[in-house]
């Protein structure tokens, strides 16, 4: 799993060696306790890695944006109403907003330093910790006593993070001991108590708990969390068995719970359990740049093109479960590759460049952010792509931990006494080394855009110990220097540079990562391709025009929609030139107009490439496209920087394969109804889209969703009378997919008659037909309305993809 670590040949310097076998724990910092699987990686207190260059600029901004300043427009965290703090009256007060945007605010707060941000969540911390019964319980008591009749265990889940990244940064003593008394609420549980599968979250994310214990165990070593820990785990979702939910988000966080049960269990079975759910859920939904994949709430069959898309606080999450299993494998390389790979080419461009709005949804193949519903293009209804503040409930809350926990993630202590950089950016780290002696080292550098990391190295006094430098997967030549001087040690790509030494200051290593450009195929797209140069991702440059959508509160939503073309095909074999120019010495670096570096190339365009009737970028077809187009030359930027953006590039040659352009869809009838569901369309009914079958999610529907065994209707209008004498409808039914819509128990058709609804006659009957149209002769009627009139099946709620008259 770890490749063996290279020394280099210098004073003082011990001979190469297996990384994971140091076995010399550290004095300084809470180490692996036994039984628990050792890892010669200890994280770090809160506040030990301060941010700078680039990196720093992020927090700066997320400070002064909206997920800093949160309370001003959130009414979940209004903390003179609010259950957590004692207070609340509101509904949900006391669930997992509070928890969630505390997670980033406590250690945005210890990462930079502020203190009004220390000052802002103080109060937090001491009513949570205020709020512990007798019997271990803490927070809200509807959390405690829910209609279920068992509690909702996730929202504690969510504080105890909080609560750790506090104790770490400011040694409160009152952390350890409360966390321990509610392990005593946990274990005084019965089974059928304690992961009540019925509260859905805690079920799925049962691993959140568990990352907990290992800390606390870490800290106490006391044997009852060994047992809560087991318990825990057969009463949660069973992600060793398998990827067990295709929730975006749970996927996210819990395919790391078997390699968490596996600092436990001491199983290698469990740890490749998490390796497997990700290799698996990749293959089917990530199979695009950056790490990510779609789940547009859930991953869906046959939802795999580019243009699906993941919400922002997936992102976040992806991003801590990749840091966290860098640290429980001992630092296997391809965790902190994992990092970089999501958090460079995913995070930035979930936001405004001013990180003052995000947008819940963002896909690899994006050419317009906006606000109409692209509902069932994605699963999401409702604006999933408008930058906005006010909205997108769980991600506006969550996302804050993004950079703060992947600011504290950079560094750890290593067996040995030792440091070792395992993910980079530019900052600054501060820890004690060898016997105690504290060192300062800055890391200088602009990657991930250039190819140098300077570590300089500033012990209080000359201090003998061992550093540790990854050299990631992507990388096949690496060299290093050590006070200007070229050492002779080679390292491969996924192994570790570690230089064991008497350190002084002025020492400086200098960490050479050369970046070559590279292209990445996909087996599920034959022909496509994605391009890399270094740990970037790099998406086609699509001019952008931004549109503001004003808000009352003066927290403003914004359009980002496209200003050049976007639908180009780049040749079968693609050469590159590389650009690059002075990094901006403040302000945002991942953005279009600023980001420092380019590549550029030839492509054609493929003009029955398109956007779709959703709004979304047409699903890629088979590659090579036929394009008689002349080649252009392009710009491509890195992936993070580009808020529209294709990465998924179709190959495009004159005598390619026809690509087949989109349906158009027609104007819609006027029409009225009795419900339509917020995600969906009245304008489906009418758009001459012809459906593929009962559950086809490629064109738009009509659903009365949230109602079930109900009587409904749709009705349209025309200007004048006409005479109708047929029908046909094509009913939605996603029984395929497990949802919740069957074509209806019965239907009919009415006319407006004087003012009246008349059911017309047809001799035949209104038949009800799945994956078919349902057709009706009637006797003729001469009217100007016409209603659809249907009965849901019991229990079960009911649409229409189409509905057309003659």
């Amino acid at each position: 799993m770890i490749l063996a670590t290279v020394a280099v040949s210098a004073p003082e310097t011990v001979t190469a060696q297996d990384f994971l076998k140091t076995g010399n724990p550290n004095d300084f910092y809470a180490n692996q306790r036994a039984p628990l699987t050792p890892s010669p990686l200890q994280k770090l207190p809160t506040g030990s890695v301060k941010a700078a260059g680039w990196l720093k600029t992020q927090l700066d901004l997320q400070r002064d944006g909206f997920a800093g300043r949160l309370p001003e427009i959130s009414k979940f965290l209004d903390l003179k109403n609010n259950a957590w703090m004692g207070t609340g009256t509101q509904d949900r007060a006391g669930w997992e907003e509070l928890p969630y945007w505390l997670k980033g605010q406590v250690s945005l707060a210890y990462v930079t330093g502020d203190k009004k941000l220390i000052a802002q969540i103080q109060p937090c911390i001491d009513a949570v910790l205020k709020s512990q019964e007798p019997s271990g319980w803490f927070g809200p008591d509807t959390n405690r006593d829910t209609k279920l009749g068992t509690p909702d265990l996730w929202p504690n889940m969510l504080m105890q993070m909080v609560l750790q990244t506090y104790q770490e940064a400011t040694g409160d003593p009152r952390v350890v001991p409360f966390m321990l008394r509610y392990c005593d609420y946990l274990l005084s549980l019965e089974p059928k108590e304690l992961i009540d599968p019925r509260h859905y979250w805690h079920h799925q994310r049962v691993g959140d708990q568990l990352a907990s214990l290992v800390w606390l165990y870490n800290r106490t070593g006391e044997k009852k969390i060994l047992d809560l820990a087991a318990r825990l785990h057969k009463a949660g979702a069973r992600w060793d068995l398998g990827v067990a939910n295709h929730h975006g988000v749970n996927f996210a966080q819990a395919f790391r719970e078997p390699a968490t049960f596996g600092l436990f269990s001491g199983k290698y079975s469990d740890w490749q359990a998490t390796e497997k759910d990700l290799k698996a859920f990749r293959d089917e939904f990530g199979q695009s740049p950056g790490g990510m994949y779609g789940a547009d709430e859930n991953a869906r069959k046959g939802k795999t093109d580019p243009r699906q898309a993941a919400e922002t606080c997936a992102v976040v999450e992806m991003m801590f479960s990749h840091e966290l299993l860098f640290q429980y494998s001992g630092g296997d390389p391809q965790w902190a590759d994992h990092a970089e790979d999501v958090t460079f080419n995913w995070l930035p461009a979930t936001m405004t460049p001013d990180l003052k709005a995000l947008r819940y949804l963002t896909s690899p193949n994006l050419a317009v952010s906006d606000a109409p519903s692209k509902s069932p293009g994605v699963e999401n209804g409702g604006p999933m792509f408008l930058m906005d503040p006010n909205d997108h409930r769980c991600c506006q809350h969550n996302t804050g931990m993004g950079w703060p926990y992947f600011t504290e993630h950079l560094w750890f202590a290593t067996d040995g006494n030792g440091l070792l950089a395992g993910i980079y950016a530019p900052n600054k780290v501060t820890a004690k080394v060898g016997p105690g002696v504290k060192v300062t080292i800055a890391e200088d550098t602009n990657y991930p855009f250039e190819e140098t990391i300077r570590f300089k190295v500033d012990p209080a006094k000359p201090v003998r110990f061992p550093l540790s430098l990854r050299v990631p997967g992507w990388c096949k030549s690496a060299s290093v220097k050590l006070n200007g001087k070229k050492q002779r040690v080679k390292p491969k790509a996924s192994q570790f540079v570690q230089i064991d030494r008497t350190w002084k200051k002025g020492d400086v290593v200098e960490l050479s990562l050369p970046m070559q450009v590279r292209t990445e195929t996909w087996s599920q797209r034959p022909g496509t391709l994605s391009v890399y140069r270094g740990p970037l991702a790099y998406s086609l440059k699509i001019a952008e025009e931004t549109k503001r959508v004003p808000r009352r509160n003066g927290w403003d939503a914004f359009e980002i929609l496209p200003k050049s073309a976007w639908n180009y095909g780049l040749a079968p074999k693609p050469t590159f030139t590389f650009a690059s120019k002075p990094a901006p010495k403040s302000g945002q670096i991942w953005e279009a107009a600023r980001v420092p570096v380019s590549l550029t190339t030839q492509a054609r365009r493929i003009p029955e490439w398109g956007l779709d009737h959703f709004g979304l970028v047409g699903v890629l077809q088979k590659s090579p496209a036929r394009s008689l187009e002349k080649p252009e030359t392009i710009t491509l930027i890195p992936m993070g920087a580009a808020r529209l953006r294709i990465t998924v590039f179709p190959t495009a040659t004159p005598t390619g394969n026809k690509w087949v352009g989109q349906q158009k869809p027609r104007p819609p009838l006027p029409t009225t109804y009795s419900h339509v569901f917020r995600g969906d369309s009245a304008g489906a009914l009418s758009d001459g889209l012809e459906p593929r079958n009962s559950h086809d999610e490629e064109i738009p529907r009509f659903t009365w969703w949230d109602h079930k065994g109900t009587e409904e209707w749709v009705a349209y209008q025309f200007e004048a009378p006409r005479a109708f004498l047929s029908s046909r409808v094509y009913w939605f039914d996603d029984a395929a997919i497990k949802g919740e819509c069957r074509v209806p128990e019965s239907w009919k058709i009415q006319a407006k008659v004087n003012g009246e609804w008349v059911d017309v006659h047809a001799p035949a009957g209104f038949p009800v037909k799945k994956d078919a149209w349902s057709e009706v002769r009637f006797d003729t009627v001469v009217t100007a309305e016409l209603r659809l009139v249907v009965m849901l099946k019991p229990g079960f709620s009911g649409g229409i993809l189409e509905w057309e008259l003659r």
